[in-house]
């Protein structure tokens, strides 16, 4: 997923400027649904609604999911909308330390800048040994 994406939808919080938030609605009617809104990666002019519904009492909570998005409709697998959210559910809501969190917003950003620094010359050099 690029960089650019998950910043777009990890905003700077209103509370703390050091922090990043992700906006997660919940449904006042059936409290096992909940909703994030995703800009368009193709248009400015769209957004998606990314919907996952879940039951805490099962092995597997994760019910069902849908998405506004072309690639949100299908039977197998998911699009990166539903991924963005699961993510954020399950790692970054998370009841630990999430500036040790190995899947943290934080960490996440920082490996992708830190892999964007390797060179085609390390990489093969890597590979030789």
């Amino acid at each position: 997923m690029a960089k650019s994406y998950i910043v777009d939808h990890l905003q700077q919080s209103d509370t703390n400027n050091e922090q990043l938030e992700f906006i997660v609605e919940l449904c006042e009617e059936h409290d096992d649904l909940v909703r994030a809104k995703f800009q368009s990666r193709h248009s400015n002019h769209k957004k998606h609604i990314a919907t996952v519904q879940f039951n805490e009492k099962k092995e597997q909570p994760i019910t069902v999911w849908h998405c506004t998005c072309f690639a949100g409709g299908r039977e197998v697998g998911m699009c990166s909308n539903i991924t963005v959210l699961l993510w954020h559910l399950g790692a970054e809501r998370a009841m630990i330390d999430t500036s040790i969190h190995p899947l943290s917003a934080s960490k996440l950003l920082t490996a992708i800048d830190d892999s964007m620094n390797v060179s085609d010359d390390e990489y093969n050099s890597d590979r030789d040994v």
